[in-house]
């Protein structure tokens, strides 16, 4: 009887084990990843887990920023600047006028609590685009000049009731992004802040048969400001930005 009755103990014992043991189960993993409207998923067993959002920024999926940089600034024209209007500090270009009643972009493209990234793309100038700092009414720009291949731009950031602000400089050849340029806002307002080109020179007086001293960038030639036909020199560029609120722009640092 008791070889019996340790044999029974050891199979309730057994039996016992087994039923506290871990089971094996199929699991399942799905991950969903949205962009511009499509998703896509991976699974295998029963449990889930979802990772929804993000968007495509220059084609590249990215997850926690609200919108890619600001890309949405038309291409800047510029012609030289008149004596007068350098010597006042006249901007050649300001925020104020492409966020004003009627453009349809907010100013709060230009709000940030301390990120503001900038950086150019010189682009080929085109003789049917007036430029931002036209210096005579009816001056064209030229449709056969055209002789800048790289574009010094200086950037003035500021409060809306500040006249001085923090100043940037970038330079780059056609179709070729430049560097980035970090501000860093002053704090203390809430009102969206002013971002304002200064100037813009070129290597055109460079590539020029009389070449001057100026190399590698001086003002732009300017044809006489009385003659409103007689057509000038025009150069071009994308502005691209980013804030607080957006993915920073790529690029390897100015400063």
């Amino acid at each position: 009887m008791k070889k019996i009755y340790k044999v029974s103990a050891v199979i309730v014992l057994m039996s016992s084990l087994s039923s506290c043991s871990i089971k094996s189960t199929d699991t399942k993993t799905t991950v969903s990843t949205a962009t511009s409207g499509t998703s896509s998923s991976t699974s295998s067993g029963s449990s889930t887990t979802s990772i929804v959002g993000g968007i495509s920024c220059d084609g590249v999926f990215r997850d926690g920023a609200t919108r890619c940089y600001y890309k949405n600034i038309p291409t800047i024209q510029a012609m030289g600047a008149t004596k007068a209007a350098t010597n006042a500090g006249i901007p050649v270009w300001s925020s104020t006028k492409f966020t004003a009643t009627g453009t349809g972009v907010s100013p709060n493209q230009f709000s940030t609590d301390g990120t503001f990234n900038v950086r150019i793309i010189p682009r080929k100038a085109s003789s049917s685009v007036a430029a931002v700092n036209q210096s005579a009414s009816g001056k064209p720009c030229s449709a056969f000049m055209n002789n800048s291949t790289k574009l010094r731009v200086t950037f003035r950031l500021r409060q809306q009731s500040a006249s001085s602000g923090d100043i940037g400089t970038l330079t780059s050849s056609i179709d070729t992004p430049s560097k980035v340029w970090h501000f860093s806002p002053p704090s203390g307002t809430t009102l969206p802040f002013v971002l304002e080109v200064m100037t813009v020179e070129a290597d055109i007086r460079c590539n020029l048969s009389n070449k001057t001293l100026y190399c590698d960038y001086a003002d732009i030639p300017l044809s006489n400001p009385d003659i409103g036909t007689i057509p000038t020199e025009c150069v071009a560029f994308d502005l691209q930005y980013s804030t607080d609120e957006t993915y920073d722009v790529p690029g390897e640092s100015a400063i």
